[in-house]
């Protein structure tokens, strides 16, 4: 059981690690911060201890000895550290926090150097406790230079001797190469770098250290219970401002001369089409985007049978017959299986992009052209989404968005884009109607009449989420920069990693939308199911899921409805009909939130260790 928080300090040789430790520890004893070497052996076995000592011995005393294969000092290390984790790491968290010299980083970045993969290295360390906290102390290596110039052994370069001479200019080579590599770590990892300058004295880098161990001993455990869960939006000031704004100034618009209408001219913008209709949900975008189609009962539309089911529920709701499409690699619908889907009932094909993926939409487009049909894009997980440089929810005829918990979010809610002006009239008198249909309807046009009423419905957004929205599309360039860090970091951590890998589009074809981190799970490179992954996975504090209301929905009652006005009884008995590349795509795809916000690094950092660990743990 975790009970304090395990800070480690890392650096090249000569940064002065120990040193550094010792005199934090000594000026954080009031917080009980306990100080222990790398090199300590164990503190809960005699036994135990004198089988560390002579590996204690061989690490750090075994002076020139290059006799030996550099694997041989890899999983000797690798060996020393698993030890160290349990036999004197482990037991002192139980009294305090626990602050150590170095860790297995800089062997890390050593064998990175030597050509050893990010996989082959989480494997090698697997059974080594990871550390809460990672302070790196960067030296420059001139300084390091300067410092240990007359005090060097052969075995501080390369993992035993690189070089016949250990000159200045073989020493700064190797150091730089080393920090370059150790930067690397630090942003994979999420690590906490303070800058060591020339000419500054210990003392003050002492201080600055024990600024930064205090706040961490304020602000972070070590459980995974206390790293913050993901939550969406993030709540700051700005956003709590936009809604008190918002309280004093309007709690209904009953056109869009307010809030609403500044939200809609805002998204319009953000997706660059020329209308933006907010509903109350993405679902109702897309039940008025099929009435604004003119999709009605006898007609056919092929949707994709794995899916989100409010892609396809509102059609069968309005009659018209759901035709599924199998799924491509991506769990997008796949073009190739549209040809033999087609009918002369058939009007229209709406694709889901989904977990932000998009699909391959010229492939799709030119279906659709070529066969006169209708292309709706239900963009609720794609918000950040291109294909080939085209913003997808201006690819098709219509979009739908949902905002609610999406990358950008009204709290709950949808918007409906198109460039026609006809659609977006029809929308419109879906769910909105007096005031705003009177407004902005051309008298002139056959259906201006229903104004009043409207088709029957309404399902407008609310102010309030209008607000959040326009708050949202505020920080969106920054929501997007650091999501897409987040997917880059993913990237790195599962570089050749044969139990995980993401699944983003090439980014030669398009741009991942950013709701969430797919991943594929690789079962033939596992001694475990992908349920059991995951579950582990969990069990260490990590947030990931198999999705549960993302299936096949094929075979759901609703699209076996003889007709729109039948009795809620007993559907149509459910056509055998097999979908293997959704199947394929379900059976091996989880997933885990794309933070974006201030703050989040240390949760970032906390899913991409549990991840790296447990692959390298189960990994065959």
């Amino acid at each position: 059981m975790y009970a304090q928080p395990f800070i480690v300090f890392e650096g090249p040789d000569g940064a002065g690690k120990t040193t550094l430790a010792r005199k934090v520890a000594d000026a954080l004893e009031p917080r009980a911060l306990q100080y222990l070497s790398r090199r300590q052996v164990s503190t809960v076995s005699e036994y135990t201890a004198k089988l560390m000592n002579p590996m204690a011995q061989m690490l750090w005393h075994s002076g020139d000895a290059t006799d030996l294969p550099d694997h041989f000092w890899a999983h000797l290390q690798a060996s020393w550290f698993a030890a160290h984790s349990e036999q004197v790491v482990a037991p002192a968290l139980s009294d305090g926090p626990v602050l150590v010299d170095g860790w297995y980083y800089k062997l890390a970045s050593r064998l990175a150097g030597q050509g050893w993969t990010d996989c082959e290295i989480d494997q090698l360390f697997a059974k080594v406790r990871v550390p809460d906290h990672v302070i790196m102390l960067r030296v420059e290596p001139e300084q390091l230079w300067e410092r240990r110039s007359q005090d060097l052994r052969p075995a501080e370069l390369g993992m035993h001797g690189s070089y016949a001479e250990l000159g200045k200019e073989s020493f700064i080579d190797y150091q730089g190469r080393g920090l370059v590599r150790l930067d690397g770590l630090a942003h994979r990892h999420g690590w906490t770098i303070v800058e060591v300058a020339a000419g500054e004295s210990e003392d003050e880098t002492v201080q600055r250290l024990v600024s930064v161990v205090d706040t961490f001993l304020d602000q972070h455990g070590t459980s995974p219970e206390a790293i913050a869960s993901y939550t969406w939006p993030h709540v700051d000031h700005s956003l709590r401002d936009a809604v008190d704004r918002q309280l004093s100034r309007s709690l209904s618009d009953r056109d869009a001369s307010g809030v609403i209408g500044e939200f809609e001219a805002r998204f319009a913008d953000f997706v660059g089409a020329r209308h933006a209709i907010a509903f109350s949900s993405g679902t109702a975008a897309l039940h008025a985007m099929c009435v604004a189609a003119g999709l009605t009962e006898g007609d056919e539309i092929i949707a994709p049978a794995y899916t989100f089911f409010a892609t396809a529920t509102p059609f069968a709701y309005e009659g018209v017959k759901v035709v599924f499409a199998d799924a491509d690699r991506f769990g997008n619908i796949d073009p190739v299986r549209l040809p033999e889907l087609v009918s002369e009932r058939t009007r229209a094909v709406v694709v889901t992009h989904m977990w932000g993926n998009p699909c391959d939409m010229t492939a799709i487009e030119g279906f659709c052209r070529a066969r006169g049909l209708l292309l709706l894009e239900d963009c609720s997980h794609a918000h950040f989404a291109s294909w080939q440089g085209r913003r997808v929810g201006g690819i098709g005829h219509m979009a739908a968005f949902s905002t609610n918990q999406k990358a950008i979010t009204t709290g709950e809610g949808g918007v409906l884009v198109t460039n026609n002006d006809q659609y977006r009239d029809l929308a419109l008198l879906h769910g909105h109607y007096n005031k705003r249909c009177f407004k902005e309807i051309d008298s002139s046009r056959p259906y201006y009449p229903y104004a009043l009423t409207g088709m029957g419905l309404k399902s407008r957004a609310t102010t309030m989420g209008a607000a959040i929205g326009i708050d949202q599309l505020d920080k969106a360039s920054s929501i997007e920069s650091r999501r897409r860090e987040v997917i880059d970091a993913f990237a790195t951590v599962l570089k050749d990693n044969p139990v995980v890998s993401p699944v983003v589009v090439d980014p030669q074809n398009g741009q991942h939308g950013l709701y969430v981190m797919g991943l594929r799970f690789h079962p033939e490179a596992a001694s475990l199911s992908i349920d059991e992954f995951v579950n582990r996975l969990t069990a260490s504090g990590g947030d990931f899921d198999i999705p549960g209301s993302t299936a096949v929905i094929a075979g759901e009652p609703l699209f076996r409805r003889p007709n729109r006005t039948a009795p809620w009884g007993e559907p149509h008995p459910a056509a055998l009909i097999d979908f293997p590349g959704a199947q394929a795509f379900i059976g091996s795809f989880f997933k885990t939130p794309l933070w974006g916000f201030p703050g989040d690094d240390a949760a970032v950092a906390h899913q991409l260790s549990v991840l790296a660990r447990t692959a390298a743990e189960v990994t065959r």
